[in-house]
């Protein structure tokens, strides 16, 4: 019986044999379109574009897609400094990828002013920022009250209810008060610059220098030392300056962050004890406040 005989008996083979031919074609076709289109084995690291501006960006040749979805006032940056990127720097990706960031707006918003005026130095500080403003320079002149009796900004007195750009730095003119007329050293660090300068300015000191040697990624900054020392006990009168060092926190083991963690702790319950047992009673209760107040990391 000849081949075409065969099939003329069994045509229900020769569809079959068709079919599977037909379907192992489509099964080519589909893994080469799927090669080209999805550029299987051709990946790339992601540029690092943190710290540029992105007036600054390239496509690095691999037809990358910048995309802005999130933007910060800083009164320090202008506009398009980018903060953050996503994916991070390093990780695989293919060409024609989009790279998301966040960067510095390149307007800055406006906020009210609050008012200030007699409260605790601690609170302005917490009012300021609720309200999108900074801290600036504490001066400090005799009064009985230790409170704040004036808010200035570049050296002339601001009202309370004015506008003003977010970011912007308000300085304090601030009551000694009738106590002792120091306070304790703040324990800063692990944290981040804007925390570490609000506990600073909580505890009646202001910022010093800060030093920010080699570091380009912003966004992941932690002061690793500051001066003066915390020692749990150590004092300064109101007004003297904390300097700070930063460094990139992933420079820091997550073991010894814990151990900074557990020493202050440890030291601000010794404090409390010595409290307790009325070795601070000389202070006033803000000072013995932050005596008892545990910073989060």
């Amino acid at each position: 019986m000849s081949r075409s005989g065969f099939f003329q008996k069994h045509p229900w083979v020769l569809h079959t044999l068709i079919a599977i031919a037909v379907s192992i074609v489509i099964v080519i076709l589909v893994f080469i379109i799927l090669k080209h289109y999805g550029r299987v084995g051709q990946e790339y690291e992601t540029p690092y574009v943190v710290g540029l501006y992105v007036d600054e960006l390239t496509d690095e040749g691999l037809g990358l897609h910048y995309v802005i979805v999130d933007s910060v006032y800083q009164s320090n940056q202008r506009g398009g400094y980018i903060l953050r990127q996503d994916p991070d720097s390093g990780s695989l990706i293919k060409k024609g990828r989009k790279i998301y960031l966040t960067v510095t707006s390149f307007n800055p918003e406006s906020t009210n002013v609050p008012d200030l005026h007699s409260l605790s130095v601690r609170n302005a500080i917490s009012q300021l920022e609720n309200a999108g403003l900074h801290g600036g320079k504490l001066r400090f002149v005799d009064d009985p009250h230790h409170v704040v009796l004036e808010q200035k900004y570049k050296g002339r007195t601001v009202a309370a209810g004015r506008q003003m750009e977010k970011g912007a730095q308000i300085d304090l003119v601030v009551g000694r008060g009738t106590g002792s007329g120091t306070t304790i050293v703040p324990y800063l660090v692990g944290m981040s610059p804007t925390k570490a300068r609000r506990n600073i300015l909580s505890a009646s000191l202001n910022i010093g220098a800060e030093h920010y040697d080699g570091i380009k990624d912003m966004s992941r900054v932690i002061v690793f030392k500051q001066s003066p020392d915390y020692t749990g006990r150590s004092t300064l009168e109101y007004g003297q300056q904390v300097e700070l060092w930063y460094c990139d926190k992933s420079v820091v083991a997550m073991e010894e962050l814990e151990r900074m963690k557990q020493r202050q702790i440890d030291d601000s319950l010794r404090m409390l004890e010595a409290l307790i047992n009325g070795e601070t009673a000389g202070e006033d209760n803000e000072s013995a406040y932050r005596l008892t107040t545990l910073d989060e990391f």
